[in-house]
Protein backbone atom coordinates (compact mmCIF):
# COMPACT_ATOMS: atom_id res chain seq x y z
CA UNK A 1 0.00 0.00 0.00
CA UNK A 2 1.47 3.47 -0.85
CA UNK A 3 1.69 6.04 1.16
CA UNK A 4 -1.81 8.87 0.61
CA UNK A 5 -1.20 11.90 -1.77
CA UNK A 6 -1.83 15.44 -0.39
CA UNK A 7 -3.97 16.74 -1.81
CA UNK A 8 -3.94 20.68 -2.85
CA UNK A 9 -6.87 23.61 -1.38
CA UNK A 10 -10.41 23.08 -3.15
CA UNK A 11 -12.54 25.52 -3.64
CA UNK A 12 -15.71 25.53 -5.77
CA UNK A 13 -18.74 28.17 -6.11
CA UNK A 14 -22.60 27.58 -6.44
CA UNK A 15 -25.26 30.47 -6.77
CA UNK A 16 -29.02 29.95 -5.53
CA UNK A 17 -30.62 30.52 -9.17
CA UNK A 18 -29.37 29.96 -12.50
CA UNK A 19 -30.48 33.16 -13.89
CA UNK A 20 -30.97 36.47 -12.35
CA UNK A 21 -32.59 39.70 -13.55
CA UNK A 22 -30.71 43.40 -12.57
CA UNK A 23 -31.67 43.86 -9.20
CA UNK A 24 -32.49 40.42 -7.71
CA UNK A 25 -30.63 39.27 -4.56
CA UNK A 26 -27.79 36.92 -5.74
CA UNK A 27 -26.49 34.52 -2.59
CA UNK A 28 -23.11 32.57 -3.37
CA UNK A 29 -21.76 29.70 -1.80
CA UNK A 30 -18.51 29.24 -1.70
CA UNK A 31 -17.34 25.72 -0.15
CA UNK A 32 -13.63 24.90 0.09
CA UNK A 33 -10.59 22.54 1.94
CA UNK A 34 -7.82 23.96 3.12
CA UNK A 35 -4.39 22.56 4.14
CA UNK A 36 -5.23 23.43 7.80
CA UNK A 37 -7.73 20.40 7.53
CA UNK A 38 -4.58 18.57 6.26
CA UNK A 39 -6.99 17.26 3.33
CA UNK A 40 -5.23 13.63 1.55
CA UNK A 41 -6.78 12.31 -1.73
CA UNK A 42 -7.42 8.48 -0.84
CA UNK A 43 -7.63 6.47 -4.15
CA UNK A 44 -10.24 3.62 -3.74
CA UNK A 45 -9.89 0.15 -6.13
CA UNK A 46 -12.03 -2.45 -7.22
CA UNK A 47 -11.85 -5.81 -9.10
CA UNK A 48 -14.88 -7.56 -10.48
CA UNK A 49 -14.70 -11.08 -11.88
CA UNK A 50 -17.77 -12.50 -13.88
CA UNK A 51 -18.75 -16.36 -14.13
CA UNK A 52 -16.56 -16.87 -17.38
CA UNK A 53 -13.20 -15.18 -15.25
CA UNK A 54 -13.20 -12.27 -16.67
CA UNK A 55 -12.64 -9.11 -14.68
CA UNK A 56 -12.95 -5.70 -15.03
CA UNK A 57 -11.35 -2.93 -12.90
CA UNK A 58 -12.43 0.65 -11.60
CA UNK A 59 -10.52 3.25 -9.45
CA UNK A 60 -11.86 6.43 -7.88
CA UNK A 61 -11.16 9.14 -5.31
CA UNK A 62 -12.37 11.11 -2.19
CA UNK A 63 -10.71 13.69 -0.56
CA UNK A 64 -10.45 13.58 3.25
CA UNK A 65 -9.66 16.14 5.88
CA UNK A 66 -7.70 14.58 8.39
CA UNK A 67 -7.56 17.66 10.69
CA UNK A 68 -9.78 20.58 11.88
CA UNK A 69 -10.94 22.55 9.18
CA UNK A 70 -10.19 26.67 9.79
CA UNK A 71 -12.12 29.10 8.16
CA UNK A 72 -10.58 30.89 5.15
CA UNK A 73 -10.84 34.04 3.57
CA UNK A 74 -12.90 33.90 0.90
CA UNK A 75 -13.44 37.54 -1.31
CA UNK A 76 -15.93 37.15 -4.31
CA UNK A 77 -16.00 39.82 -6.86
CA UNK A 78 -17.89 39.50 -10.51
CA UNK A 79 -17.60 41.06 -14.12
CA UNK A 80 -20.29 43.91 -13.29
CA UNK A 81 -18.59 45.23 -9.81
CA UNK A 82 -20.97 44.25 -7.60
CA UNK A 83 -20.31 44.54 -4.00
CA UNK A 84 -20.82 40.88 -2.02
CA UNK A 85 -21.35 40.91 1.89
CA UNK A 86 -20.62 37.99 3.69
CA UNK A 87 -23.16 36.13 5.45
CA UNK A 88 -21.51 33.00 7.64
CA UNK A 89 -18.04 31.31 7.15
CA UNK A 90 -17.58 28.62 9.23
CA UNK A 91 -15.07 25.71 8.79
CA UNK A 92 -16.02 25.05 5.26
CA UNK A 93 -18.58 26.84 3.92
CA UNK A 94 -18.94 30.73 3.21
CA UNK A 95 -22.01 32.26 2.21
CA UNK A 96 -22.60 35.86 0.39
CA UNK A 97 -24.88 37.92 -1.29
CA UNK A 98 -25.02 40.53 -3.53
CA UNK A 99 -27.89 42.89 -5.41
CA UNK A 100 -27.17 42.54 -8.90
CA UNK A 101 -26.34 45.61 -10.10
CA UNK A 102 -26.56 46.98 -13.89
CA UNK A 103 -23.65 45.83 -16.51
CA UNK A 104 -21.23 48.13 -16.80
CA UNK A 105 -21.44 50.42 -20.46
CA UNK A 106 -19.29 48.89 -22.99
Amino acid sequence: MSSPTPASPTLSLTTDAPVYNVGDTLTLTADYSDASSAPLTLTISATAVDANGVSVSATTTATVNTGEQLPMTVTPSDSFSDTYSEVSNVAGTAVFTTEIQAPPAS
